[in-house]
């Protein structure tokens, strides 16, 4: 109803006289339109505060505060200078001043913690570690410490050296194959047995490793990378990467020829040894765990094997094994390997990781469907994801291997085992 609006109401029934009633603005009204113009007139005033004064942030210590780009929050507020020796540094509060510390072999100072009073507590982690150093890894959770830990030489890895064990003079462990010594590793002087994990990249589908090939942990992401994750839907519908726990110990026939651990390389498809001398191979030198290096040079994965795991009846596919192929093919699979013809590996199976785990994918269904590709060759990067670009770059490989380790140790607390040079064929 208007204000203005008038209401006739009659005196008298019976003189007809009226008068005229005005309706009277209430309280409450009045109230409002104060509390309203209250409100108007203190923005109008912060606003004008806020232009000529600015907003005033406090960190302790500091003598100059900034806020990025005309900020107003002051948790955004960072500091440009600290007063004595303490140097600026943010942490998930905002900005603070903290004590510099030295980190051994790192090329940059890094700060204390907020409030620290010693470097002996929480710091910040070293951003770069210096030439020959690398980021040292909590050996339970492969997570970076903070700290720098020595690289291994090449000359130390084929020496025997385990990865992240080395100093400038030796090492603390050797990988299988080899045993400590005073002076860094020696290499075993006969077959002997070894324990370590092999990959796979599978699908859904499960079967058993024999007759297959599996490979080392960068072996098992070169093969994701060249061949699987370019298609989508995936290369055979990989889906995930299994994990084996691998004892191996090959006949001294395969020792006596080249002073190394591993036989030769065979390729199985379907269960099948599709390299012309199978059978000759398995008579010399019994059914060996063979070895095969990739090519570092050009694909720029460091450590990438690939494993032969020769089982029963080899010459056939799995649709075409039978029980006298069984019979007279025996295999090297046991319980207990002990370097004989027929009894040089066991495998038991230990973890898987689902590939759209490290790929950051919820739905490969649906990332397909809207034109994405975890890996495109001819832009060398991916579309919808980008954990597999850049593929000829060294250091992101191995932090792709990394990943993978780090994956498993998360999901069943186990790091990684050093695993053996891939010597002898």
């Amino acid at each position: 109803m208007s204000v203005s609006a008038e209401i006739r109401i009659p005196l008298d029934p019976e003189s007809q006289q009226v008068r005229e009633v005005r309706p009277k603005c209430c309280t409450t009204c009045r109230i409002a339109a104060a509390l309203v113009l209250l409100v108007l007139v203190a923005a109008g005033a912060g606003v004008y505060f806020f232009f000529v004064h600015g907003v005033t942030c406090s960190i302790d210590d500091c003598e100059e505060i900034a806020l990025p780009n005309q900020g107003w929050n002051c948790a955004d507020a960072r500091c440009n200078r600290c007063s004595g020796n303490l140097t600026a540094a943010v942490d998930s509060r905002g900005g603070y001043c903290g004590l510099q510390c030295d980190v051994p072999h790192c090329t940059t100072h890094v700060v204390a913690a907020r409030g620290a009073k010693t470097c002996s507590s929480w710091r910040q982690p070293c951003p770069r570690c210096e030439e020959g150093w690398e980021f040292e890894l909590n050996p339970k959770t492969l997570e970076p410490t903070g700290n720098c830990s020595f690289t291994c030489t090449t000359e130390q890895r084929q020496a025997g050296c385990a990865p992240r064990t080395c100093h400038p003079k030796g090492c603390h462990a050797c990988v299988p194959g080899f045993t400590s010594s005073d002076s860094g590793c020696s290499k075993a002087s006969a077959a002997t047995s070894m324990s370590f994990f092999m990959y796979r990249a599978q699908s859904d589908t499960s079967y058993p490793p024999e007759n297959c090939d599996l490979a080392s942990a960068a072996g098992v992401m070169w093969y994701l990378h060249n061949e699987v994750v370019k298609l989508c839907p995936r290369h055979y519908n990989i889906s995930r990467v299994i994990r084996y726990n691998v004892t191996v110990f090959n006949p001294p026939s395969v020792y006596a020829m080249r002073q190394g651990q591993f036989g030769p390389f065979v390729a199985f498809d379907y269960g099948q040894c599709t390299v012309p001398n199978c059978p000759h191979l398995w008579e010399q030198y019994g059914y060996a765990v063979g070895c095969q290096k990739q090519d570092v040079t050009r694909w720029k994965y460091e450590d990438s094997f690939w494993y032969s795991l020769p089982g029963k009846c080899p010459s056939q596919k799995w649709s075409n094994k039978s029980s006298e192929c069984a019979a007279q093919e025996l295999g090297g699979n046991c319980s207990q390997p002990n370097g004989t013809q027929t009894c040089t590996w066991h495998a038991e199976q230990v973890g898987e990781v689902l590939v759209n785990d490290l790929s950051g994918i919820s739905d490969l269904a649906a990332f397909c469907a809207a034109g994405n590709v975890e890996y495109d060759e001819n832009t060398d990067k991916g579309r919808g994801c980008s954990f597999w670009d850049d593929k000829f770059n060294a250091s992101r490989n191995k932090e792709r291997v990394l990943a993978l380790e780090r994956h498993f140790a998360q999901r069943y607390g186990v790091s990684a085992m050093p695993e053996p040079l891939c010597d002898g064929f």
